[in-house]
């Protein structure tokens, strides 16, 4: 019976090879060891490995400070540092981060995850290389028709032209999932500290929260976007909303609904004990879509109005 470091030279063999190399893991396996036994056995020390890493990785804490770095100085762009990102937010086990309160005095936090919000075409058709649903961008110019709404001006119902164009901030940007918004549901008298706030009632605000970067990787503001795909509980499965109820925010006296707003200009910014706005805050629907790289390794909307 092969030994564990002969399974790990092998398994270390293999990974350094080119990806078109490795496709036909059985038959290298055979070549390595003729014996059933032997390559049943690697299988399975192979398996318990990898339960062991993600084990590991799920175990390992960090703190909201540790995380806030991360997006604070982190290049969006690149595919190592946002698959890290990815594994950190997705965690079963992961600090949220408080954000402050707004002006009419509800206290909301942000509670990880990297797959909140969805674009309205999955899978459109380009050339270039789709990026991870993680990152989206959004079209400010672009008002879908559902849900109905008063149309803005001369705002088209669908985005059609590739973007092309280097200025990729106009009307829009792309943006990296960070996590629910939520906000505090509990007397505000028993808010008195992290722990405190830990053990209290939250609820969903059905906004999502998302860093904006720029085509250089870099960290452009926290913004919130509302989720106009929930899931169906009887269906299992998400859908567009069809109705008029959504955008509200819990805190809202005005009945006014927004999509899209501003809630920092860092994320280094968020804390327990700010008081903020809900800047730049549109209220008609927008039109989220997919993200690709270009040939300069940056990342833009795929298409624009």
């Amino acid at each position: 019976m092969p030994t564990d470091a002969e399974f790990l030279a092998f398994r270390n063999e293999d990974n350094g090879k080119p990806f078109a190399a490795r496709q036909d893991l059985g038959e290298r396996l055979r070549k390595r060891w003729p014996e059933k036994a032997d390559r049943l056995a690697f299988c399975e020390w192979s398996s318990a490995r990898a339960n062991k890493q993600l084990e590991e990785r799920e175990m390992t804490n960090i703190s909201p400070e540790e995380l806030t770095e991360m997006l604070a100085t982190m290049n969006f762009n690149d595919n190592i540092a946002r698959g890290k990102l990815v594994n950190t937010l997705e965690r079963s086990v992961v600090p949220w981060l408080p954000v402050g309160r707004d002006r009419a005095g509800t206290i909301y936090r942000i509670v990880p995850g990297a797959y909140g919000l969805l674009p309205d075409q999955q899978d459109p058709k380009t050339d270039r290389e789709l990026v991870s649903m993680n990152v989206l961008g959004v079209n400010t110019n672009v008002q879908p028709k559902i849900p109905s709404r008063s149309r803005k001006g001369n705002l088209s119902e669908m985005s059609t032209q590739s973007n092309e164009s280097d200025d990729s901030d106009y009307a829009g940007f792309v943006f990296h999932q960070i996590g629910n918004l939520e906000f505090w549901g509990g007397n505000l008298d028993n808010l008195r500290s992290y722990e405190d706030a830990a053990k209290g009632t939250w609820f969903p605000t059905h906004f999502y929260a998302v860093m904006r970067f720029g085509r250089n990787g870099a960290a452009n503001g926290v913004y919130v976007i509302f989720d106009f795909y929930p899931e169906n509980e009887n269906l299992m499965e998400r859908q567009r909303i069809d109705h008029d109820d959504w955008g509200y925010l819990p805190s809202s006296v005005t009945d006014e609904q927004i999509t899209f707003a501003k809630i920092a200009d860092k994320i280094t910014d968020l804390r327990f004990g700010r008081t903020f706005d809900f800047a730049e805050a549109l209220d008609y629907p927008v039109e989220l879509v997919r993200a690709v790289k270009t040939p300069e390794n940056a990342i833009i909307r795929v298409t624009v109005a």
